[in-house]
């Protein structure tokens, strides 16, 4: 279970605009990847109380991997698209990271 911060860059001071909840699973037995539903739940700006849902295998050790967007409320009703995600910190130690995450949204 997750409730992480959407943050608007990677910089761990830049400004919330929502958060990322859902669930993650592990989804292989010989390397690090994870099944991955989340919402991003946007409370800031014109996206405010707007959802999109991403699905899908998330492999970590893939530098740069694309997820599809599954579902959307508000602002992105009836929308489709992908996301791309690119680690950019990690401490696996303690379970903190830093993803980068650019969503591309079709109306």
């Amino acid at each position: 279970m997750a409730d992480d911060l959407l943050i608007e860059t990677t910089n761990p001071q830049s400004k919330l605009v929502g958060h990322a909840q859902g669930l993650y699973g592990s989804a292989c037995q010989h390397q690090l990847a994870i099944i991955m539903s989340t919402s991003f739940m946007f409370v800031d700006g014109p996206n405010n109380g707007s959802y999109i849902s991403i699905f899908g295998n998330n492999r970590s050790t893939v530098p740069v991997r694309k997820m599809p967007i599954v579902g959307d409320t508000s602002v992105f009703l009836l929308t489709c698209g992908y996301a791309i995600a690119q680690m950019h910190w990690a401490n696996f130690k303690y379970g903190d990271a830093i993803v980068g995450c650019n969503v591309i949204v079709v109306y």
